[in-house]
């Protein structure tokens, strides 16, 4: 995640905090304000049963408390 992020935040707002086609990045949305909410829908067929994956905001500094884990069963 750290690696995604430093790539992220040298690619700055106006590419959302994520490295132009980053093939590490399974899916995204647009950076949203404070009490906005956003969805993602996603292809699932390129993950790994039983594998955690994880989610984080990719705003500078967010990703400390806004992170968290899935697993796809």
């Amino acid at each position: 995640m750290q690696a995604i992020i430093t790539d992220g935040n040298a690619a700055g707002l106006s590419n959302h905090y994520l490295k132009p086609n980053d093939t590490r990045v399974l899916a995204a949305t647009d950076i949203i304000g404070g009490g906005k909410s956003a969805q993602v829908t996603f292809n699932t067929s390129a993950l790994t049963a039983g594998t955690n994956y994880t989610y984080f905001c990719s705003f500078p500094g967010h990703y400390a408390m806004m992170k968290g884990t899935f697993t796809l069963k």
